[in-house]
């Protein structure tokens, strides 16, 4: 069973970066997301890359989207190709850019897997609009298409679930929901079809409500009997 858990490193600086990587590797991450716009200058992606060999996800999400970056979107986006060029497996690239297919093509361009990503902080669409968020994603030539949800009562982790499990079928999807409500979904995503779901390294360092730690979200599988380790 496919049970693969990225970690989230928003690490502000080099150093910090290396702490979070090391704690990454330790608890047995499977892939690890950079997070550019948690860094109070940008990192050097080649220096960033060598830190270790596991799959790299670089992500820079702007203030629209709830990230840190508040620059120039021309900047925004250049910092996410040079983590393609440095060797990052994935770009993670926003449905409501402006450019998506023109980056989504930079991106495959500098050997780089694009994720298209669509995040809906105020609730959960009914499962017919999830699967029009796909077929968008779809359409941009996204290699993963990421949707990501916000659960406002227990049922909505249900929706989601049901659309990964359809979704999944037909590329690699990652989908789940956000927010205290919304741990079920976000652990459970995995087996439901998910290419991986998110954890943060500890505790502090979330980046996204409802985020579990890499232990924590190990142990969970561990006690429903679902991983050896």
């Amino acid at each position: 069973m496919n049970l693969r858990i990225c970690a989230v490193a928003p690490g502000r600086s080099l150093r910090e970066l290396q702490g979070m990587v090391r704690e990454a590797e330790k608890a047995e991450a499977d892939l690890i997301e950079v997070r550019i716009d948690y860094q109070e200058k940008p990192v050097p992606a080649f220096a960033v890359r060598k830190l270790t060999s596991l799959p790299l996800i670089a992500t820079n999400r702007p203030l629209r989207e709830k990230g840190l970056f508040d620059g120039p979107e021309e900047k925004r986006l250049s910092l996410l190709l040079d983590a393609a060029e440095a060797g990052f497996e994935y770009v993670d690239v926003e449905l409501s850019a402006g450019n998506v297919e023109e980056m989504v093509e930079k991106v495959k361009a500098e050997g780089s897997k694009p994720i298209v990503s669509f995040h809906d902080f105020a609730g959960t669409p009914p499962l017919r609009r999830l699967h029009t968020l796909l077929r968008k994603g779809l359409k941009k030539g996204s290699e993963v298409c990421k949707i990501v949800t916000t659960a406002q009562r227990p049922e909505d982790n249900l929706t989601c679930l049901e659309f990964l499990a359809q979704a999944s079928k037909q590329t690699p999807t990652v989908a789940f929901c956000m927010g205290p409500r919304g741990v079920f979904s976000r652990v459970l995503s995995p087996l439901f079809g998910g290419f991986f779901t998110y954890a943060s390294v500890r505790r502090g360092k979330e980046s996204a409500p409802g985020q579990l730690t890499i232990r924590e979200t190990r142990e969970v599988y561990r006690l429903m009997m679902l991983d050896e380790g």
